[in-house]
């Protein structure tokens, strides 16, 4: 007896964008490729400014902040002389790193290795029980400077020979900064949350607000999306937004957070911003690093500070695990672009123009 089996109707092809009349998004590939990726840290990270750290973390003479910045390891001190210095956190001898990563205070450079010892100006000054001509090894050798920049409070770095122009660099953050009053906000304290996602992935989605009322219901519960806009600039782009009626008084946020090419955002709140730094760790590897500064840092506004930070950690796990998601399908060779939305996708529009310019720079 023969069992008679329905065929089943294999889908239609899925439509093409290739006539979209919105803009696309970068090829997918861009996102995982490893020659990519290399090439982006050569022609971006390794070649412009960047924004390192915050000044409130180098107070006085010999404190430090040593981070690794798209797999180089970088460290910023004030010298005794009060100027801030940048080398690359690389010992001369057999590459070990000067200084553990972290922020602190130090009397020496000495390397974790085998003790070589640095001045706050890079040159080696002792290699103990290195043998033979001591004061001539110390003569010749040094750390690799980088460039150092500070405008308002903000320290940028630059690990190019010849750097390109700083004001062009920072464009309209000057501008987009006045009277935002970040000048008297205190170092409170630091984060850390490694993601699966490419650097790029990441910032598109800090981008747009046009996710907020689906993935953030706290942040949701604040933002009057009505009157909500990316505004790009040189440079930079603004979310600006209205707070709800009757939620002015509790709601942590102000409605202006800034972005500054290529990784950089500053998260202003009533009282005080968060400085997070997207920072690329591989292809599809990036680690966040926030730093929290307020304007009053007693113990009567300990529980409101902590309560803002709380609520950065809720949105930014929220975000993690959708860019994770996302990472996962630009990898799994369906998805190769999309229309990006004229209303709420500007943001994005820059900012995969300014990416397109790096890849089209000549080698």
């Amino acid at each position: 007896m023969l069992t008679s089996f329905r065929s089943t109707q294999m889908p239609s092809t899925a439509k093409s964008s290739a006539s979209a009349a919105n803009h696309l998004t970068i090829p997918a590939t861009w996102y995982h490729d490893a020659g990519i990726y290399k090439m982006e840290c050569e022609k971006l990270f390794y070649s412009e400014w960047l924004l390192f750290c915050h000044e409130t973390l180098l107070p006085s003479p010999g404190h430090y902040v040593a981070y690794t910045v798209a797999g180089r390891p970088i460290l910023v001190l004030r010298g005794k002389d009060g100027q801030l210095k940048g080398f690359h956190n690389v010992c001369r001898h057999r590459a070990s790193l000067v200084l553990k990563e972290g922020h602190g205070k130090t009397e020496v450079l000495r390397c974790m290795y085998h003790g070589w010892v640095y001045d706050t100006n890079g040159d080696l000054c002792k290699a103990p029980g290195f043998g033979g001509d001591e004061k001539s090894l110390c003569d010749r050798t040094s750390l690799f400077p980088v460039h150092v920049k500070n405008v308002d409070g903000l320290v940028f770095i630059c690990m190019a020979a010849k750097p390109p122009s700083f004001e062009k660099s920072i464009g309209d953050l000057p501008a987009a900064l006045k009277g935002s009053g970040i000048e008297s906000f205190k170092f409170f304290d630091t984060a850390a949350h490694p993601l699966k996602c490419n650097w790029k992935t990441y910032i598109e989605n800090y981008m747009e607000g046009y996710h907020i009322p689906i993935l953030h219901p706290e942040l949701n519960r604040d933002v009057d999306m009505a009157t909500y806009k990316v505004v790009p600039a040189e440079r930079i782009a603004r979310h600006e937004t209205g707070l709800k009626p009757g939620r002015e008084k509790e709601a942590a946020n102000t409605g202006l957070w800034i972005w500054l090419w290529p990784n950089v955002a500053l998260n202003i709140y009533k009282n005080g911003m968060n400085l997070e730094i997207v920072n690329p760790t591989g292809p599809e590897t990036t680690e966040l690093r926030y730093c929290y500064m307020f304007k009053d840092l007693s113990k009567e506004a300990e529980p409101e500070n902590r309560k803002t930070i709380d609520l950065s950690f809720t949105v930014t796990r929220q975000d993690i695990d959708i860019c994770e998601i996302v990472q996962k399908n630009l990898h799994a060779g369906v998805y190769e672009a999309g229309e990006l939305s004229p209303r709420h996708e500007n943001g994005v529009v820059y900012f995969h123009d300014l990416v397109r310019a790096v890849h089209a720079k000549p080698a």
